[in-house]
């Protein structure tokens, strides 16, 4: 089974104790990947992919006693949960990735899974993920060389980072025109293209929120126990996290006072049409009163044996209508 992307020329070769349901990957010392296979003499250290959705990679995880207990219970947890930890020298997790752009919705939340120490790196996936699968494609071109798992996983989250901050772009290019738009007078269609700009920017303020305080907890919860280059790679992705969530927050704002925005113009437009219905209400009223009175059937009405009746009852009834219009308007123009 494929890891993130369709298959494509990037070299990857499968141990023959491997199935389809996970690929290894080898890399000599200088982070250059193996082309000869996954445990050559050269090996320096080797990153499986499994994937988790397949009943297979979860038995292997299962009976793989290489790994400590906690490991395998994190890769093998039904539900899916933001947590990252150190423990006798693996750094382990569940961290957000988008999902791949070819298989869903790139905007949409994703779950890496990952453990690593310092010579081997195991991810897993439910769904295919757009920044492990960029940084697998990248290393099969020779553009990345991690020398190291620690190298690997600051290249996965580093290109999460990179990707969330493109999206983060473009709903700032999207904000600017609406913005233009409800500064001016074309504002009417403004807010079905708000309401989902908006949600976007809420969905990936929360992945940036959940990764921020996940490095944040760790920095600080096991800083003692964390190996000096992992300490200072976590403190390094945290502050990056840190940067890109304040980005975060200042776009939500932005796109918190635009819908206050619109709201106020809606309204606006609201009491615009209802100070019309007011007007015509007021000002047909007395003929409506009138008209009333001189439509019952009974006995005695004035003016029923005039022949100028009619005239007489319709120019006391806009007299009635033009006063009560001028008032109206005096009224509403004191108010404003």
């Amino acid at each position: 089974m494929a890891d993130n992307l369709p298959s494509d020329p990037s070299p990857h070769v499968k141990n023959p104790h491997i199935d389809d349901f996970v690929i290894a990957h080898g890399f000599d010392v200088g982070g250059a990947l193996l082309h000869q296979g996954a445990y050559s003499p050269d090996t320096a250290w080797t990153w499986k992919s499994y994937a988790l959705a397949d009943a297979r990679a979860r038995r292997s995880l299962e009976t793989d006693e290489s790994l400590p207990e906690v490991v395998r219970e994190t890769f093998l947890s039904s539900g899916d949960q933001y947590q990252i930890s150190y423990e006798d020298g693996w750094l382990f997790g569940e961290l957000p990735d988008l999902q791949h752009e070819h298989y869903g919705d790139p905007r949409e939340l994703g779950y890496f899974r990952f453990a690593f120490n310092d010579k081997l790196f195991i991810s897993g996936r439910r769904h295919p993920l757009q920044s492990v699968d960029d940084v697998r494609q990248a290393i099969g071109r020779g553009k990345v060389k991690p020398a190291a798992p620690i190298a690997l996983f600051n290249a996965i989250f580093r290109r999460f980072l990179e990707l969330l901050k493109a999206e983060i772009a473009k709903l700032s290019e999207t904000l600017n025109s609406i913005e233009d738009h409800i500064v001016g007078e074309n504002w009417q269609g403004e807010r079905e293209r708000l309401v989902p700009v908006r949600r976007q920017i809420v969905v990936f303020h929360r992945y940036l929120t959940a990764a921020t305080s996940l490095f944040r907890h760790i920095d600080h919860a096991d800083r003692r126990a964390l190996p000096e280059d992992l300490d200072d790679l976590i403190e390094a992705l945290s502050r990056r996290a840190a940067t890109l969530h304040a980005e975060g927050d200042q776009l939500q704002q932005r796109a918190r006072l635009l819908q206050d925005e619109l709201l106020a113009k809606l309204t606006d437009q609201s009491n615009q049409f209802l100070y019309v219905l007011s007007v015509m209400t007021a000002v047909l009223l007395p003929s409506t009163v009138i008209s009333g009175l001189f439509g019952m059937n009974t006995g005695g009405l004035p003016l029923a044996a005039s022949e100028h009746g009619f005239w007489i009852v319709a120019f006391v009834a806009l007299a009635i209508s033009a006063l009560v219009y001028l008032l109206v308007r005096k009224i509403g123009g004191s108010r404003n």
